[in-house]
């Protein structure tokens, strides 16, 4: 089997620092959250906890998000994106 190409593996890796983020956000377990997860899946993830979420990964990340990438945040691998769009390192 062949590997990954390193871009790949980055916007699939999700560090510690953003599941406990995105857990405290939506109140899940730190285990429960996958890539894959969408705004969908979670009942607790309405307009109000999106602020939430905005201002969690703008304190813990030292970003600003503008108001297009806000309203694109409707699942993890988008919020993955984007953090690496934002040149955030979620290797570690």
């Amino acid at each position: 089997m062949g590997s990954l190409p390193k871009e790949m593996i980055r916007r699939i890796n999700m560090n510690e620092k953003l599941k406990k983020v995105l857990a405290d956000v939506f109140n899940l377990k730190e285990n429960d959250i996958n890539k894959d997860l969408t705004k969908d899946d979670v009942s607790s993830w309405d307009s109000l906890t999106q602020m939430d979420l905005v201002t969690s990964l703008e304190s813990e990340f030292y970003i600003e998000l503008e108001m297009l990438e806000i309203a694109s945040l409707t699942s993890v691998k988008t919020i993955i994106d984007t953090l690496i769009n934002k040149g955030v390192n979620l290797d570690s």
